[in-house]
């Protein structure tokens, strides 16, 4: 199959091309501003630019005729967003628009997935399901939440005749972050060899993920909806923020005093933001993997060339 992903050469869109290239045959479209062609010689077919100019989305579209998409390019780091509304808004929802119409327009597509965010979702001290009512608390939340509808009018006004999956992410965690996050922000302050970490609140529960098995469901549930349907992309195990600390400290030698400072700390951080995976589970018999061990040592492992993207 001709599988399209905007922001592959991403956090989570690189993970998912791995994934792709198994067996399929894959383009990017990315305007590398922040990731990076991780890929050599027999890699997939890159197209520069950005999603923001609709007639080269258009002429990709055209030139690559996809049949599955995979829309993962966005504005994704909530500081930025808070502080740049008009940028994230721009590229969530405008880079939206112009991706779902060339999809519609180019008619050889067969299956779309959006990627959207957990964040969508209010303060609340449990479990979010799919049917839960949105109401997004930072500007990236908002953001994605007009996606999500433009994609629903696509679908139900348009009448576009491909799938849709839309995907709320939780927290993705693993190696090539492209953005200032809290486990690449302290793996940069211990490569440039502080043992002093400063980071910012340290009693937030969220869903960590390991983003190769984020990559792999995403691809999985593309490939098996029909109709639309939306889906958490979580783990379903829910930990405060200084454990996922402890373990990615933990994975390294060295003696390292870990900080939470006042200038680091987000002031309307919501405490507890998790999904609920029933559906997931229900359709792959499974949910992505969380936070381990395993994925602290591949983020210690990343080569230095592609570690930290953002500094």
């Amino acid at each position: 199959m001709r599988i399209l992903v905007t922001g592959g050469c991403g956090f989570i869109g690189s993970h998912l091309v791995d994934e792709l290239l198994r067996s399929h045959h894959v383009a990017v479209l990315d305007d590398l501003s922040k990731g990076k062609y991780f890929w050599g010689q027999g890699g997939p077919a890159l197209y520069q630019g950005s999603i923001l100019e609709r007639s080269f989305v258009l002429q990709t579209f055209e030139s690559f005729a996809p049949e599955m998409v995979f829309h993962m390019a966005a504005h994704h780091y909530i500081p930025f967003c808070e502080q740049n509304p008009h940028d994230a808004f721009a590229t969530n929802v405008t880079g939206t628009i112009n991706v779902i119409d060339a999809a519609h327009r180019c008619g050889s597509l067969r299956k779309f997935f959006f990627a959207s965010t957990g964040d969508v979702y209010p303060p609340s001290g449990y479990p979010h399901s799919e049917t839960d009512t949105p109401s997004p608390v930072y500007v990236y939340g908002e953001s994605k939440l007009v996606g999500e509808s433009i994609i629903r009018r696509y679908k139900s006004s348009v009448g576009v005749p491909f799938d849709i999956v839309i995907g709320r992410i939780f927290n993705a965690a693993g190696p090539r972050e492209t953005n200032p996050h809290l486990l690449p922000e302290i793996v940069r302050q211990i490569a440039a060899g502080a043992n002093r970490i400063e980071v910012g609140n340290t009693w937030p529960v969220r869903d960590f993920v390991d983003v190769l098995s984020m990559a792999k469901v995403i691809a999985q549930i593309t490939q098996r909806v029909a109709g639309i349907d939306i889906f958490n992309i979580g783990s379903g195990h829910a930990v405060k923020v200084q454990e996922v600390i402890d373990v990615l400290i933990g994975a390294r030698q060295g003696d390292v005093n870990v900080v939470s400072v006042e200038a680091r700390k987000r002031p309307n951080d919501r405490a507890y933001l998790c999904p609920a995976v029933t559906k997931l589970r229900q359709l792959l018999g499974h949910a992505a993997e969380p936070f381990s061990a395993a994925t602290a040592q591949a983020i210690w492992a990343e080569p230095a060339q592609t570690r930290l993207l953002y500094a």
